[in-house]
């Protein structure tokens, strides 16, 4: 019997959580000119200190602006505030804000893929592509598992696939600002290209001919996860160079797709 390794189970609280930094967006979002609003110091000053370009708009209150660190990085990058009035009610009484709401463009959150492919060739690198992940959820722990074991970029295809919105800043913990996310066309394609400039394609799948603790990270290495409920699509998994699985306890059938990546990429990295 064939299982798919990835089913769509919610995230575990680890994931789900920002650790000592709280992390809040909103998905109150206008679809027409794609902003999310940020809450909390210290997710403005994440945002501010990697990805100043993608803050809009700063609405702090008057304990807020008596901090001199967050005000001084304003000015740095030459964003002006407005005092807060109505804004909390408008995006909603359960926000912990902290006396800091910031407006997100999340267009300026991508980076181009020609930038990342500038870091070829380079037998540490490690690119993870999503191929059409629809829980914003699993998007965000991912893009926080990347950054955390010290992947490079990740990739993500601009059609059927959640792209950056308020839940995936917050379940990333802020990694959206520190880890380059490129937005790609035909997700076929861009693995074609990679494998011409010499990255090993592995998709994660639950019944690969490569166990992962067989595998061997010895070149640039691409990631691919597939979708929550029917796994990398069967033209995508034709590309792959190696079909990885994750041994486990055959009492359990599957894990969830962010953690599934979280593994791999920890192993990978016990090899960089």
């Amino acid at each position: 019997m064939v299982i798919r390794l990835f089913r769509t189970i919610p995230p575990p609280p680890l994931f789900a959580m920002g650790g000592d930094i709280r992390y809040y967006a909103s998905m109150k979002s206008n679809p027409k000119d794609d902003k999310v609003y940020l809450y909390g110091k210290h997710a403005l000053r994440e945002a501010l200190l990697a990805k100043p370009q993608s803050v809009q708009k700063v609405f702090l209150d008057g304990n807020a602006e008596s901090d001199k660190e967050l005000t001084s990085l304003l000015q740095a990058n030459k964003i002006a505030w407005s005092a807060m009035k109505g804004e909390a009610k408008g995006v909603g009484n359960d926000a912990v804000h902290q006396g800091v709401i910031a407006v997100i463009n999340t267009e300026k959150l991508y980076t181009p893929l020609d930038e990342v492919l500038k870091l070829l060739p380079n037998d540490k690198l490690c690119f993870v592509l999503l191929d059409e992940l629809h829980d914003p959820h699993n998007v965000g722990a991912i893009i926080r598992s990347a950054a955390a074991f010290g992947a490079h970029a990740i990739l993500m295809p601009e059609h059927n696939q959640s792209p950056i919105t308020g839940t995936v800043i917050k379940t990333s913990a802020g990694m959206v600002f520190r880890i380059p996310i490129v937005k790609i066309g035909n997700v076929n394609q861009t693995v074609r290209l990679l494998k011409e400039k010499h990255m090993w394609s592995y998709g994660l799948v639950m019944d690969g001919d490569t166990p992962l603790n067989k595998a061997v990270f010895d070149t640039a290495t691409l990631f691919i996860v597939g979708n929550e409920s029917t796994g990398i699509r069967e033209k995508t998994l034709e590309l792959c160079d190696v079909g990885l699985t994750i041994p486990m306890n055959p009492d359990c059938e599957s894990l969830n797709a962010s953690v599934a990546a979280s593994v791999v990429l920890y192993e990978w990295s016990r090899g960089k």
